[in-house]
């Protein structure tokens, strides 16, 4: 295709505006992903159960 022809406006506009739906469908692909996961990570640090508490130890100095 010679470059002096313009395109047309369909296959113009369409490089452009596909790079950015993918864009944003990886975005919210990637942010439904981390708030699916970050709650467990959260519920898993804030379990106690298996915590000992630390007894502590205070040696006189007298």
């Amino acid at each position: 295709m010679r470059s002096d022809i313009p395109k047309p406006d369909s296959e113009t506009n369409k490089g452009p505006m596909m790079a950015i739906i993918i864009v944003v469908v990886v975005f919210l692909l990637g942010y439904f992903a981390y708030m699916m996961f970050i709650p467990q990570q959260v519920e898993n640090m804030n379990k106690t159960e298996n915590i000992q508490p630390v007894e502590q130890k205070v040696k006189d100095s007298i």
